[in-house]
């Protein structure tokens, strides 16, 4: 089971794990419910920024057993923990990120390239082809420029 993120806490990886709690002990149904509890947790969040978390953490909604609707997570906790694992290595091993046409290159410290490759393949990101990892540097093959630009955005949010 994760922790409760502390108030005052603002990263990205603290919201998810925030959310990932309210809605396994709350039954919470909007997107509008689920920010306003994260208020009242101490996140400056918006509702775009919600929809965001709710579109990368693959949330959905269903109908729940006492009425209207909640979110549930869609994939196995698994692959939450994956997620959390890749932002947490992406972090602390990442150096920069840019992009060519469709490749993007990921500058690692020397060593970390290999675990923080491994974590990104876990993760499913639109347009990702593939990944290659030498000692410090990453290289992701997507299927368009666009979707490098995308990744590269995304990479760049996390540090």
């Amino acid at each position: 089971m994760s922790r409760k993120p502390e108030i005052g806490e603002k990263s990205k990886e603290a919201r998810w794990e925030a959310i990932m709690h309210l809605i396994g002990e709350e039954p919470i149904g909007t997107q509008q419910a689920l920010a306003a509890r994260l208020v009242e947790k101490g996140f400056d969040v918006t509702q775009a920024t919600v929809s965001r978390d709710i579109k990368e953490l693959k949330l959905v909604k269903t109908a729940a057993a006492e009425g209207g609707y909640r979110y549930h997570i869609s994939r196995s906790e698994e692959k939450y923990q994956a997620t959390k694992k890749f932002y947490s290595l992406y972090k602390t091993a990442a150096i920069s990120a840019d992009f060519a046409m469709n490749q993007v290159v990921v500058r690692c410290y020397t060593g970390m390239a290999g675990a923080v490759c491994a974590a990104m393949d876990g993760m499913e990101w639109e347009g990702l082809l593939g990944t290659i990892a030498g000692d410090d540097t990453i290289l992701i093959i997507t299927k368009s420029e666009g979707h490098a630009r995308a990744i590269v955005r995304k990479l760049r949010e996390v540090k």
